[in-house]
């Protein structure tokens, strides 16, 4: 055989050869991440990043409703669609057993995101409706900051530089792994481009708890007056405050009318359920589910929930017969939009007071 032929036919497919090689283990690194450790991935979540599945036939008979599921690349978890709003699939029944000791370092190492690396994803919530509380558990169990659209007003904050420290900057960074709103404008809504979660608690409570919130933090009323005012049908309660009543009612239905891909989180089931419900946000963020971080969360911050109970001390109903039927008629409002997309109804709610 003629050595400089030979030579010649290892030159022209050694070169390509060697690219084909590069290009195959570029593709293989790329779609695996085998490189990346979980902390040092890219975290933003891509629109379309879902993979489509057959809805079952029952479920999807000629316009009864509009279900689909998906799988959230991102987190890995499937998510079925009722119209805008989410519902993801997740399992904590293989969650191991929880180990205290590792709980005080999840707490120390939060990390502000790098600019422009977050999905912008909304929690939205009226106030008194569990919005604190689920970013601290939502930072534990991601190992991220949250934001807030309220930075300019929070930022100075002693609670929020020590704590959220992410909410001390623009939100529109994108630093954070969601980012608290109390606003449900037709202008601010799609500004979330990658969703929302909407906390929604029982109006009665939140309400009572937001005007005793109100007046104490802002109007340094004692608490003896607040509750006074509310027993003794205090026009600043039965009639100033009827503008709340409303703004309870337009939060969630402009979030779950305008919001394009929604996750709805009732507080109580949050209540009642934390681990399983904060496993649900975190899919939903399309952050990694890390059991022992959840675990750790729901454990150095179960002590919150009562910080939700400021009314705890009221053994009277404060809502009149009208405040009543307006409350009422706001819940079913929102419960009937909910029905009309099949999605999940709102809690039994129960009318503030009760004697047992």
């Amino acid at each position: 055989m003629d050595p400089t032929g030979l030579t010649s036919r290892v030159t022209r497919y050694f070169w390509p050869s060697v690219c084909l090689v590069f290009f195959v283990l570029y593709l293989v690194c790329n779609t695996y991440n085998v490189a990346a450790p979980p902390r040092s991935r890219r975290t933003k979540h891509h629109q379309g990043e879902y993979q489509a599945y057959v809805a079952p036939a029952a479920a999807t008979a000629a316009g009864r409703i509009t279900e689909r599921n998906r799988v959230n690349f991102t987190s890995g978890v499937k998510e079925v669609w009722r119209d805008n709003i989410v519902y993801p699939k997740v399992d904590i029944t293989y969650f191991p057993p929880l180990d205290p000791s590792l709980c005080p370092s999840m707490k120390e190492d939060i990390e502000i995101a790098p600019a422009d690396s977050m999905p912008l994803i909304a929690l939205a919530s009226f106030p008194r409706s569990g919005n604190t509380w689920s970013r601290s558990l939502i930072q534990i169990a991601t190992g991220y900051s949250t934001g807030s659209v309220h930075w300019e007003t929070e930022r100075n904050l002693p609670r929020v530089r020590e704590w959220f420290k992410a909410g001390v900057e623009d939100f529109m960074l994108r630093k954070g792994v969601c980012v608290k709103s109390h606003f449900y404008g037709p202008e601010h809504v799609p500004i979330f481009e990658d969703g929302a979660i909407l906390l929604l608690r029982n109006p009665y409570y939140s309400l009572a708890s937001e005007f005793l919130r109100f007046h104490s933090k802002q109007l340094n009323d004692t608490e003896d007056v607040i509750v006074s005012m509310m027993k003794n049908e205090d026009e600043r309660w039965t009639r100033n405050y009827l503008p709340t009543y409303d703004k309870w009612k337009n939060t969630a239905l402009s979030w779950i009318t305008r919001c394009k891909r929604l996750m709805i989180v009732f507080y109580e089931d949050l209540e009642r359920n934390t681990v399983y419900e904060l496993t649900r946000m975190v899919a939903f963020l399309g952050q990694p589910i890390q059991p022992m971080r959840i675990q750790c969360a729901v454990h150095s911050y179960a002590s919150m929930k009562g910080r939700m109970n400021h009314t705890s001390q009221m053994n009277f109903d404060p809502y009149t017969p009208g405040l009543h039927e307006l409350l009422d008629g706001y819940i079913d409002e929102v419960n009937r939009t909910l029905i009309r997309k099949q999605a999940m109804p709102l809690p039994t709610y129960k009318k503030y007071y009760q004697e047992t």
